[in-house]
């Protein structure tokens, strides 16, 4: 509410007869006192307004001086109340306790310290109130007592931004509208566009209304705006644009395996990749909804294709086999899984029992062609899983796994050796010159990190219904569901791994099969080998492979009863004991180490030979120079030696010296 401009009691007027102090009001009139000769007159409030000459400023009448001391104070909150003794201290010295007066307030000491002393003092007292409040708290009550330390926000019956005109709100909530799907912008240019509007909208400039200022188009496009304000970033409001407006309706289950959410990420780790180059892998996470549990994982070089996500499923139906860092399990004493109770003492031996084991009865998806190929719709169909597509541009549809994703680079990702910071600002400049792991390396160390740390972290989605602040961790929510909900699904076993694996065609050689540039082999081979061609066409048998595993390929018997495994011919050398290590070091030493190609190689034999030639003609011209010089030297010797030799005739002795080469 604007406060009306009126005179105040003890004010003084300009009027024609002289200065005049208000000195009383009553029924309508004033009590005037002549500043000059000290008279006092009355005069009606219509003729007082009358008399007033134009222009002349007059003080903003303010409702709370209308107010009782009670009410003021009744408006105030605990600190403000409490604030007032202590002030009063700040003006006078009058002590706050009503005891003797502390020399620290006197009046001679400067007003900083004063303010310092006080900040202290209302600290022991328990409220914390910072220099700079307390300086203006003091100039308001020095002003106008308990009165100015009233929040004249409180209480405002005027409308937000009153005063802007109804039509510049309205073409402001127009071109905010208009930013819809374009680039972010800034207020400076949001402020432009709206008086080119209003220009346009108002060509006669007697009618145009003024454009407001930058701070309050700021807070205007805020307040109308909201979560689509054109300042705030593109992609934020493209993302909360797509959050529906009707109430959020979860989608409920009951037991593991009710609903799986799907989804694949690039992760920000640098990896040495099969083939030497480093790169950012792929991971493809299969998540369970009612317990948050992780059912199976993929890593692959690029994006994963529809053939990928099959091996994933194939993985994920049958039971993980144990790895090397399953002894870390009774480390941390780490229980097994109910489901447990149905294997066998070899079979325990063998797979991963402390790891939940559940079958997917909904798998939910994107719109992603990966996850809409034939292969793994295939997969699912021939398992009875119903695949679900996501709907489109809803981003909280897939929002457990979508966390989990989230969850690996914060708590693993940034851990890893060649973290890349998840964007390029962050990015350091020597992450690929450090120690990197293989994307085998990496793979086991998620592996790990999953079975041991994410299973039995306590996860803020499974919030515990009898003890507040306290949540369950996926392991212990499936062994409640198994035992409660009556959930457990038979594992599969080896034959329905290999009947969801990719397959391909290829020839039984007399030494095996080639595929990938690996020769398998296994004894069950001979009667497939070397058959007699067709139509010149050699016979050619189905293989299932797994592309995530080099070392073992499968095909159906000759008198398919059964699958033949056969392995990888080189994995019998290298297994023995150090092989695998010293081959990995291998690896590595021939990645940091310079290496040449065939067409290097070439190119540095004529190089090192072409050299060669030529030190060998500089050895022979070496050497016939030498040569050359001796016989100089050794001709030089004997003629010289001629002419020193005593003769009876000597006529010939200046001749035979002129002849002398001592060149």
């Amino acid at each position: 509410m604007i406060p009306q401009r009126t005179v105040t009691l003890g004010q003084t007027v300009h009027l024609e007869a002289g200065d005049f102090i208000l000195t009383d009001f009553a029924n309508g009139s004033y009590r005037l006192c002549n500043e000059l000769t000290g008279e006092y007159t009355v005069m009606h409030h219509l003729a007082l307004a009358s008399q007033l000459p134009p222009g002349m400023p007059l003080e903003m009448s303010d409702p709370l001086d209308a107010k009782p001391i009670d009410e003021v104070l009744d408006g105030l909150d605990e600190t403000k109340r409490a604030l007032i003794p202590y002030l009063q201290q700040l003006i006078d010295g009058t002590p706050v306790d009503g005891g003797e007066s502390l020399p620290e307030f006197s009046t001679h000491v400067s007003k900083t310290k004063r303010l310092d002393s006080t900040v202290l003092a209302l600290s022991k007292a328990g409220f914390e109130v910072p220099l700079g409040t307390l300086k203006r708290r003091l100039t308001a009550f020095e002003r106008k007592g308990a009165a100015g330390l009233v929040d004249r926000r409180e209480g405002r019956k005027e409308k937000a931004f009153a005063r802007v005109p109804e039509s510049v709100q309205t073409a402001l909530a127009k071109l905010i509208v208009s930013y819809e799907g374009k680039s972010t912008v800034t207020y400076t240019a949001i402020r432009a566009e709206l008086k080119a509007v209003l220009l346009d909208q108002f060509p006669d400039p007697a009618d145009r209304p003024k454009a407001p200022s930058l701070s309050t188009v700021e807070r205007l496009v805020k307040h109308m705006g909201g979560d689509q304000n054109p300042v705030i970033p593109a992609k934020r409001r493209e993302t909360a644009a797509l959050s529906p407006q009707h109430m959020h309706r979860p989608r409920l289950v009951f037991g593991p395996g009710d609903e799986c959410q799907m989804d694949a990420t690039e992760l920000d780790i640098l990896v040495r990749m099969p083939n030497g180059g480093i790169d950012r892998p792929h991971l493809t996470a299969l998540v369970d909804k009612r317990t948050r549990g992780v059912i199976g994982l993929n890593l692959t070089e690029a994006a994963p294709k529809a053939i990928d996500h099959a091996v994933l499923l194939a993985n994920a139906l049958v039971p993980r086999k144990l790895r090397s860092w399953s002894k870390d399990y009774d480390a941390f004493g780490l229980p097994q899984m109910p489901w447990a109770r149905h294997l066998t003492k070899e079979q325990l031996e063998t797979f991963d029992a402390y790891r939940p084991y559940i079958f997917p009865s909904r798998i939910l998806i994107d719109n992603g062609q990966d996850f809409r190929g034939t292969v793994f719709g295939a997969g699912c169909d021939r398992y009875g899983i119903s695949l679900t597509q996501a709907p489109i541009h809803d981003p909280t549809a897939k929002a457990i796994v979508e966390r989990f994703l989230g969850t690996v680079k914060t708590k693993f990702c940034q851990f890893v050796p060649g973290y890349t910071g998840g964007n390029v600002a962050n990015r350091g400049k020597d992450v690929a010159k450090g120690p990197l792991l293989t994307l085998a390396e990496l793979s086991e160390l998620l592996e790990k990190w999953v079975c041991i740390v994410w299973q039995h972290r306590r996860h803020d989605g499974l919030e515990d219904d009898y003890r507040k602040n306290w949540n369950h961790s996926p392991n212990s929510m499936y062994a409640a569901c198994v035992e409660l909900t009556g959930h457990f699904v038979l594992a599969y076993q080896e034959e329905d791994f290999i009947a969801l694996l990719p397959r391909d065609e290829r020839t039984v050689q007399s030494d095996g099969i080639e595929m990938n540039g690996r020769m398998y082999d296994s004894p069950h081979l001979a009667p497939l080998r070397n058959r007699k061609r067709s139509k010149n066409v050699t016979p050619k048998v189905i293989v299932s492979f797994d592309p995530g595993d080099e070392y073992r390929i499968w095909l159906r018997s000759s008198d398919d009863t059964g699958w033949i495994t056969c392995y990888w011919t080189e994995e019998r050398g290298r297994s023995r004991p150090l092989a695998e290590a010293i081959s990995l070091e291998a690896h590595r030493q021939t990645l940091d180490a310079l290496t040449f190609s065939d067409e290097e190689a070439d190119d540095m034999m004529v190089r090192f030979r072409n050299e060669a030639m030529t030190e060998s003609m500089n050895r022979v011209t070496s050497a016939a120079l030498e040569q050359k010089k001796k016989n100089k030297e050794k001709k030089a010797t004997e003629t010289l030696a001629a002419i020193l030799t005593p003769d009876n005739d000597s006529s010939h002795d200046f001749a035979n010296f002129a002849k002398l080469d001592i060149g």
